[in-house]
């Protein structure tokens, strides 16, 4: 397990500089490790970018509040990492989900800041965010990191992890006492 070095510890730089690297950055270290290895399990040594249409087609196909389009960008194999909550597993949940959580009163925004694809598997980081658009105003924002695989020439959402700015997470709500979308996901 690689562990941060604490600010009590220290390189004794007395010793030959033999080995230092390792001991003082094994993160680097991991990391050129990683990085051959993906050369030697073939995947593309070129930098490639995941097309807009794929890292927007969540948010396109949840404000047109279609559930099963939303869900068709998942694979069969796919899990959502909701904050505070078990990770939503599979199709079938996935589809449950988005059914629990899309409102005509509510729209989704993602700006992607930053992608890599590696052969058939693609990272995708950004940040998103909640319009109640009844009032006008964003009711949450947030960070998200989702990985993509291609499978048959498709790219399809294999995780999505996302957490809200909040410091504390609230429902969303359109009006006082109204009932909130998906309330059950963030009941404590």
């Amino acid at each position: 397990m690689l562990r941060p070095l604490r600010p009590d510890s220290s390189i004794d730089r007395s010793e030959s500089m033999e080995g230092t690297c390792m001991k003082a950055y094994p993160a680097a270290g991991a990391t050129l490790i990683l990085m051959a290895c993906t050369g030697v399990a073939g995947c593309s040594s070129a930098d490639e970018r995941l097309p807009p249409a794929v890292t927007m087609a969540v948010a396109r196909d949840f404000n047109e509040g279609d559930a099963l389009r939303t869900a068709a960008n998942y694979a069969d194999d796919a899990q959502i990492l909701v904050p505070e909550h078990p990770a939503i597993q599979g199709k079938a949940a996935i589809i449950a989900f988005y059914k629990t959580n899309i409102d005509k009163y509510l729209s989704f925004g993602n700006d992607t800041r930053w992608t890599l694809v590696r052969g058939d598997v693609g990272i995708e980081q950004g940040v998103y965010s909640v319009r109640n658009v009844r009032i006008g105003e964003n009711v949450e924002a947030g960070k998200y990191i989702r990985i993509w695989k291609r499978t048959q020439g498709t790219w399809r959402l294999y995780r999505d992890m996302y957490s809200s700015d909040s410091e504390s997470p609230t429902g969303v709500s359109m009006s006082p006492g109204e009932t909130v979308p998906g309330q059950d996901l963030s009941a404590k």
